[in-house]
């Protein structure tokens, strides 16, 4: 089992109303036993969750847990926050344009609006696919390094860390940082996925850690 629900939390804020983060449960084809595998479908989506506060994911969680114990899936949930106002304006245009295109089934139109549009909040993840902890702090390590630099103290020179989170994965680990110069990066690292727009792992039942 990996649960990082209290590294999560630390990642979480609501300044304005409306404010929340997508939390998706993915039963996944590869995790499957090979008779159960679903032909069609590499990915299904169990259930999404709008998470609006701290307390609404804590009283959730027995749920969100007991849903991937079930189907053998794993809890995601995006760091980077989106607001309802924006997913709602945004909702209308894309409506407008399905039914325009003769769509008219609009089943998924929340989620593909939240897949799509720009969130508020700056944060990438990177995925380093290893449990080497010597080969992850050379990376951070890199990361640290790299521009932009953001100083804590002009007059000292302290700068802020580009880290906000490492995040333990099944094979390994997601950084979640702040913005930094890419093309440096892969140079160095060119084996090393950053997504820009993806989830990380908030919980991985013990049915799926073999």
């Amino acid at each position: 089992m990996i649960d990082n629900l209290q590294l999560i939390k630390s990642l979480l804020n609501f300044e304005d109303k409306g404010d929340f983060y997508q939390l998706i449960i993915l039963k996944r084809k590869k995790d499957q036993p090979q008779d159960q595998r679903d032909s069609h479908q590499s990915v299904r989506t169990i259930k999404t969750y709008c998470i609006e506060s701290v307390e609404y994911l804590e009283k959730r969680y027995d749920e969100i847990k007991q849903l991937c114990e079930i189907f053998k899936a794993r809890a995601y949930i995006h760091v980077q926050k989106q607001n309802h106002a924006d997913v709602s304006l945004d909702m209308m245009i894309d409506l407008a344009q399905r039914i325009k295109d003769g769509h008219n089934n609009q089943k998924n139109l929340f989620d593909s609006v939240v897949g799509q549009i720009k969130t508020k909040e700056k944060r990438w993840i990177v995925d380093v696919d290893t449990k080497d902890h010597l080969y992850l702090k050379k990376v951070i390590e890199c990361i640290e390094y790299l521009e932009p630099m953001v100083f804590k103290n002009l007059d000292t020179g302290e700068t802020e860390s580009k880290i906000e989170a490492v995040i333990p994965t099944k094979n390994g680990f997601h950084l979640i940082t702040k913005k930094f110069n890419v093309l440096e990066f892969k140079k160095k690292y060119p084996e090393i996925d950053i997504q820009k727009k993806n989830p990380t792992l908030l919980y991985l039942p013990n049915s799926l850690m073999e």
